[in-house]
């Protein structure tokens, strides 16, 4: 919080009178960074011409690149920033991400007729889980690196981007068929 009062040009006491804890100030800023990358999603679905689960994966993968905090922050959001941050700000981070979510369902099911608002909603959902469960083992900390070194414990890091592409193509792939 010191340093973002000093970024700000604020006292720190000015900065806690908006954001009672970091963990609040934190998922407001992910609030606004998924706001972006909803908004990339948006211009991806009416600007692209033909899309398809390949195509779509491949742009999922890309847009990750486009919003590095925004991924860097999702493994944190529901282990540390909602276990601390007020209720107030956990209510409208959820208010938020719903109504980013109902604006993307019409064009994501415009551009796959298979799904509906349930199940792409649970598709955008399983496409969260991936991104978040994933990052683990495509990132590991030095600790895991140097453990998995011998005994061909190495197949436990995954190439993240290749994982996660794979199986949101598997996802789409699936609800095509179902």
């Amino acid at each position: 919080m010191d340093e973002v009062a000093k970024r700000a040009k604020i006292a720190k006491g000015t900065l806690y009178l908006y954001f009672p804890t970091k963990e609040d100030l934190c998922l407001r800023v992910h609030s606004a960074d998924y706001e972006a990358w909803f908004l990339d999603m948006e211009a991806f679905l009416t600007e692209t011409k033909i899309i398809d689960a390949d195509i779509f994966s491949k742009w999922f993968v890309e847009s990750m690149d486009r919003h590095v905090r925004f991924l860097k922050l999702l493994p944190i959001v529901p282990t540390i920033l909602e276990k601390n941050a007020s209720v107030e700000t956990i209510r409208e981070f959820k208010r938020s991400l719903k109504e980013q979510i109902f604006r993307i369902l019409p064009l994501l099911i415009q551009t796959f007729p298979f799904l509906n608002e349930k199940s792409g909603f649970l598709f955008l959902m399983q496409c969260h889980a991936l991104a978040v469960g994933s990052w683990s083992h495509g990132f590991p900390s030095n600790q895991v690196k140097e453990a998995v070194k011998e005994d061909g414990l190495d197949m436990f890091v995954l190439d993240y981007k290749s994982f996660l592409r794979t199986s949101i193509l598997t996802l789409l792939n699936g609800n095509k068929n179902t």
